[in-house]
């Protein structure tokens, strides 16, 4: 993802493709079903906000380390930790975009 930062096409599917090797290692069918769903979705879909706030993708990449890092660390609650402050970040993004700004 590092890589593909500056090309929004294969920054996200360099993200997905993150998203969908966590979901096939927790070996959980309800959360494969459901990022399978969001792959879907996402792919369909033309308003990447990552990419519309000023360093989004820099700091995207920032929480799939802290979450890679604690899951090879075998750290459950450092990868919990690290995937609750990612999914914060992107919630608080895109209500910033609804309200005109980033929290």
């Amino acid at each position: 993802m590092d890589s593909a930062r500056k090309d929004p096409d294969a920054f996200i599917e360099a993200d997905l493709d993150f998203h969908l090797a966590l979901a096939e290692a927790a070996a959980n069918p309800l959360i494969l079903s459901l990022i399978d769903s969001i792959v879907g979705l996402a792919t369909r879909t033309a308003d990447w906000g990552i990419f519309q706030v000023e360093g989004g993708p820099e700091r995207g990449q920032y929480h799939h380390k802290r979450i890679l890092e604690a899951i090879e660390h075998r750290d459950p609650l450092g990868a919990r930790d690290a995937m609750k402050a990612h999914r914060g970040k992107c919630e608080r993004i895109r209500g910033g975009r609804r309200g005109g700004q980033e929290s």
